[in-house]
């Protein structure tokens, strides 16, 4: 949540044949859309250190029923490069369905936009490293914790708060906090990086 940027989608209906399209109306509803997006930005409590503005469409050959959303770069409006607006779409036709159509007719839907608060970021503080094994003040005790497949395991129990970077426990284990507690099972391994995450394989798999 403190790295999340403010960001507000829009989407109108358009029908519309993309060689009939107006450029001065796709400026137009961009720009009402826009507009709204940074209305919004600005009611809220937030300053953003900057806005961006993503623009898009939903397209379809001319017959077909389903749409593609096509992300259309500022370029093609500058240009007014109908040709590339068609273009971006046959490429995410060709990706979305394997098949694409370059000589046929293509249609709008609607217009989409993403306008975007770009928040500041906190930066992040690295925890004070330590040995692969937690120090004593970390490990809080052992319980017996039932594992599905094993049964009851004598199972070590650790406070997050008190470990240290390079810190390395193997499951089972319980990484217990204020709000939460992490479950290693059997097999686990974790390891806690520079900045306090903790980075779990899970059997094989990194998670």
């Amino acid at each position: 949540m403190l790295y999340a940027d403010l960001r507000y989608d829009y989407a109108r209906t358009w029908p519309t044949r993309l060689d009939d399209a107006s450029f001065d109306d796709f400026a137009r509803i961009y720009g009402e859309l826009e507009d709204e997006g940074r209305r919004a930005i600005a009611g809220t409590s937030m300053t953003p250190e900057m806005v961006t503005i993503a623009r898009a469409a939903d397209m379809r050959y001319v017959g077909q029923e389903h749409a593609v959303t096509v992300d259309l770069p500022a370029q093609v409006f500058e240009q007014q490069d109908r040709a590339a607006i068609k273009r971006h779409f046959d490429d995410m036709h060709l990706l979305r369905y394997g098949s694409t159509a370059p000589a046929e007719r293509a249609e709008i839907v609607s217009l989409r936009t993403t306008v975007t608060g770009i928040m500041r970021k906190p930066v992040p503080e690295e925890i004070a490293r330590g040995r692969a094994a937690p120090r004593k003040a970390a490990r809080t005790g052992e319980r017996p914790v039932y594992f599905d497949g094993h049964g009851f395991i004598d199972t070590r129990t650790f406070a997050r708060d008190r470990l240290t970077a390079g810190n390395r426990i193997k499951g089972p284990a319980l990484i217990e906090e204020h709000a939460s507690t992490t479950v290693l099972m059997p097999g686990d391994a974790l390891e806690v990086d520079r900045f306090g995450n903790l980075d779990i394989v899970v059997g094989k798999r990194r998670s």
